[in-house]
């Protein structure tokens, strides 16, 4: 049925990126009339590239759970390489290289850490996004692009959105709204929520664009993944360089890679009437390792060069609407946990929007844990990044953060794996909720995650006050990390659920010994070398580093 001209809906969401196209297709699946309004039109170009096994969980959770299949497919590199476009590249692993201005750089001053299970995604998101929204429509959502809202008004029985278009205004009602328009929150502007400053401690400004002819850095790495099937990152004193290549598999149609200098503009001031390729060149020729890879590389779009990247809520919920992440506030795309709250929001709200359409109960109790949500998972990016600038001062001092970061990230993600089996086995909902009630980030978190995070912190704080030493800030971050006792939750039926690729007979004997290494590799600074294989398995459960250590 073709419902161009259609003024009511249940829902209207603000976007179609990948949060407004992911919730849409959930709603429209579940029957309920949704509409989508995008100020530009697809296919479009967006940031947030680099997925990780948490975002692919989360996907394959809510494709399970709400019948999606077509989130499932975004999780694997080959499904959509085949099923959506082929223009996507593969992550094989997170890899940091650690640069010191006007020196070579240092192969053993490196870390990689393997995708846990398969391999993840680096998303040419104007097609992904594309796609999703496309399948939004197939499910029933209606989209509207090159749409703009002039203005909303939201009373006790909805919401009434003013819009504009080509061919003239027209004004919709909806019982519900969705802002998932980013930084340019129409929420936000229309109700005055940004705070200024922003609440967060971390401060970053980044210039980023897509380019042809990025060379391969460090081709004869002793690392087990080459860096370019790693999403990799230059670290650098006060910032960091990334490089996401989109031509980095079998059958690619895609030449382009994306490159984005993120920096503190307290250390590296905004210079006026620079351009940001000046700029960016400047930032090559001090580091004398990277300026190769980038001697022959074009760009193929304009710079986007921003000012601060953070941006923050005074609320992020209120009475018939929410913000979805982006819009709420934005740190930086270090550690790529950008995707990771879009789903973690998303999966918050799909369950109360849909019994308050059915029971046709707005009451604000239904949606205020989002709020909580939105405050949790942004402050832990702050904490996490902010520390982790810090910590670029020193490299013992940023390798013992990355610690921090993955012992974070890793469990969490057998965790996850683990309960996604279980459901797909009993289909028991309770499995989609983690074990913390207070969590960090995650519900899916270990329960002693959140006293290691306070710990280590604050042994960095010290360090930023200038109370103690880099060596000896990362030496008792190490002590702290060796001393927690966090369980490795890798089972046979999470690894078999997440489709893994490690070659690896499951038997619970070979089970025990990748946990057993797995634990000490992750606390131990001379297993930088972070790839799941048997090998690697076998020389961890022998408490032996990393050979090219050696």
């Amino acid at each position: 049925m073709i419902r161009d001209t259609e003024t009511t809906f249940d829902v209207a969401i603000i976007g179609s990126g990948m949060s407004g196209a992911v919730l849409g297709m959930i709603l429209a699946r579940h029957g309920v009339r949704v509409l989508m309004i995008e100020g530009g039109v697809h296919p479009r170009f967006a940031v947030g590239e680099s997925t990780i096994p948490h975002t692919s969980l989360l996907s394959c959770m809510l494709a399970e759970r709400y019948d999606v299949p077509e989130l499932e497919t975004i999780a694997y590199p080959e499904r959509i390489h085949r099923e959506v476009a082929s223009t996507s590249g593969i992550k094989r692993s997170f890899g940091f290289a650690y640069h010191r201005a006007g020196q070579i750089y240092d192969p053993r001053d490196s870390f990689a850490i393997g995708t846990s299970s398969k391999d993840e995604n680096h998303l040419f998101r104007q097609d992904v996004d594309a796609w999703l929204s496309y399948q939004a429509v197939r499910y029933g959502a209606v989209l509207r692009q090159q749409t703009r809202v002039r203005d909303i008004e939201i009373d006790d029985s909805g919401v009434t959105l003013y819009t504009q278009q080509a061919g003239g205004e027209t004004t919709v009602r909806a019982r519900y709204l969705v802002d998932g328009s980013g930084f340019r929150s129409v929420v936000a502007e229309k109700y005055g929520l940004r705070e200024n400053p922003p609440r967060f401690a971390h401060h970053s400004r980044s210039m980023f664009t897509h380019m042809v002819d990025v060379g391969i850095f460090d081709p004869d790495s002793p690392m087990s993944v080459p860096w370019n099937q790693s999403t990799l990152h230059h670290v650098f004193e006060g910032g960091w360089l990334w490089v996401i290549p989109f031509d980095n598999r079998e059958g690619t149609t895609n030449p382009l890679v994306s490159i984005g200098l993120t920096i503190d503009p307290r250390v590296y001031p905004k210079p006026e009437n620079v351009p940001a390729e000046v700029e960016f060149q400047q930032f090559l020729d001090r580091f004398p390792s990277v300026a190769p890879q980038f001697a022959r590389a074009r760009t193929v779009r304009p710079w986007v060069n921003t000012g601060r990247l953070q941006y923050s809520s005074s609320r992020s919920v209120g009475h018939r609407w929410s913000m979805m992440s982006h819009a709420s506030g934005a740190l930086d795309p270090l550690f790529s946990r950008g995707l990771i709250n879009t789903l973690e929001v998303t999966a918050a709200l799909v369950d109360p929007l849909l019994e308050a359409l059915r029971e046709d109960d707005f009451a604000d109790e239904r949606f205020e844990h989002l709020e909580a949500m939105h405050r949790r998972v942004l402050g832990f990016n702050d904490r996490l990044v902010a520390g982790a600038f810090t910590a670029t001062a020193d490299f013992d001092l940023w390798n013992a953060w990355l610690r921090v970061w993955a012992l974070a990230t890793v469990p969490t993600e057998f965790r996850l794996m683990t309960a996604l089996a279980a459901y797909t086995t009993t289909r028991d909902p309770r499995h989609l909720s983690g074990e913390v009630a207070d969590p960090v980030f995650s519900d899916f978190e270990d329960p002693d995650y959140r006293a290691f995070f306070t710990r280590a912190g604050e042994l960095l704080d010290r360090f930023r006050a200038g109370e103690a030493a880099a060596g000896e800030t990362a030496h008792r971050i190490l002590t702290v990390a060796d001393e927690y006792k966090f369980p490795i939750r890798m089972t046979r039926e999470g690894l078999e659920r997440s489709g893994h690729h490690i070659q690896l007979e499951l038997t619970e004997a070979n089970l025990a010994v990748a946990r057993s290494g797995f634990r000490w590799a992750l606390t131990n600074p001379d297993c930088r070398d972070m790839f799941l294989n048997p090998k690697t398995f076998t020389r961890w459960h022998a408490r032996r580093p990393d050979p090219h250590l050696a």
